[in-house]
């Protein structure tokens, strides 16, 4: 296979790429840092065109990565920024970034005023600021973002089997309707077949949908105005919020989503040297729903009136029991920062256990949904069929 790799030179002092043959990237990477090169990235090659042109957003993780490579290469911040922004499409970032540094900024402050980076990055970068360990803080927020990144490609994944499930019935269905069913309700006219009352309410439905195709081009506008319209501001976090009271049983499984999301956040901040209070006001900027603002909150006011974190997180609803006896612990031995990982990794595997099964439950009931309706008008349409051929013989 070929590979193109994103390289730093020593020797040039600057960013380059290559194209290596290798069997797969581990070999790929052993010859390039066998020469000498830093690796900061490693993609096959495409072999088809892709497209090219536009602006290119820039790419977070893959910023971090190739930042703290280049840090732990030897670079300063400013080289390293000046080598990333020769040979980055998003170059305006990194002359903003570079502008406010040489300004004598803090590199936290310049970060914050490019309104490009998240919170939680801004805030690790900032406790790293008092320790002089950026690479470290910039491999925190990495972690930070595979645990969340993972929990989201769980619920893609999952939801992509249903989806095309739901979307093949659809696709079947109106082909029956707008195709099939016209073809046959001819026919039964000719051949003056005896047709049941549930065939003939199918035959109406395609009738109606036939003669009016201008009302279905509408209705399906409509619905796509309307998912178009709840995807944008503030609606989705709303709808969301609303859903979540709706089905209280839904709210505790995406909780533990959230939940996750929040105690390996806080882990970050407390590790990079962030009181519990101060991280909670970090984490108030990335919570998802209004219900987990109010309660980090309600958390951070208890812990300034001298509450222990254990109690201000059990009370704001924050801490289940089980997460409330390891607070304890933490507060009793130290390293608060690994009782708040460990209540973040029993959160995750909470989710990805209910995204399973909820899986397997849910798959074979749209699939037995979507063959009893596929199923059903097939035998409704070809009943009459059968009575015409018994009159036949």
């Amino acid at each position: 296979m070929e590979f193109v790799a994103r390289l730093f030179d020593p020797a040039q002092n600057g960013i380059r790429e290559a194209r290596v043959h290798a069997q797969d990237q581990a070999e790929a990477r052993t010859l390039l840092t066998g020469e000498g090169m830093t690796v900061l990235a490693l993609q096959p090659v495409r072999r088809w065109p892709g497209r090219t042109g536009g602006t290119q957003s820039l790419d977070i993780a893959l910023w971090c990565r190739e930042l703290r490579a280049l840090l732990q290469a030897g670079l300063s911040v400013v080289e390293a920024l000046e080598a990333l922004g020769a040979v980055a499409q998003a170059s305006s970032v990194y002359e903003e970034l570079l502008a406010r540094l040489r300004e004598g900024k803090a590199f936290s402050s310049a970060l914050a005023e490019t309104q490009r980076f998240p919170a939680l990055l801004i805030a690790s970068v900032r406790a790293s600021e008092r320790t002089s360990d950026l690479a470290h803080a910039l491999d925190a927020f990495l972690r930070f973002d595979e645990l969340v990144g993972t929990l989201r490609r769980k619920i893609v994944s999952a939801a992509i089997y249903p989806a095309l499930v739901v979307g093949l019935g659809i696709l079947i269905g109106l082909f029956l309707l707008f195709v099939v069913v016209p073809r046959l309700a001819s026919l039964y006219a000719e051949a003056s077949a005896g047709v049941s009352a549930a065939t003939r309410m199918l035959i109406a439905v395609s009738s109606a949908l036939t003669g009016h195709p201008e009302w279905v081009l509408g209705v399906a506008l409509s619905l796509a105005v309307t998912v178009a319209w709840l995807c944008t501001g503030p609606r989705p976090k709303s709808l969301g919020t609303w859903l979540l009271q709706a089905w209280p049983w839904l709210g505790r499984q995406i909780g533990h989503f959230e939940k996750a999301r929040l105690f390996e956040a806080l882990a970050l901040l407390v590790q990079g040297g962030y009181s519990l209070h101060e991280a909670l006001g970090v984490c108030v900027g990335i919570a998802h729903s209004p219900l987990t603002e109010a309660r980090l909150h309600t958390a951070q006011q208890r812990i300034e009136q001298g509450s222990l974190a254990s109690a201000a997180f059990t009370s704001a609803a924050l801490a289940d029991p089980v997460a409330e006896r390891l607070m304890r612990a933490g507060e009793r031995g130290g390293e608060f920062d690994r009782v708040l990982r460990a209540i973040a990794e029993r959160h995750r595997q909470a989710f990805e256990t209910f995204v399973e099964r909820a899986t397997r439950l849910v798959e074979p009931v749209l699939l037995t949904l979507v063959a009893l309706m596929v199923g059903g008008m097939v035998v409704l349409l070809y009943m009459p069929v059968f009575d015409i051929a018994a009159s036949i013989r």
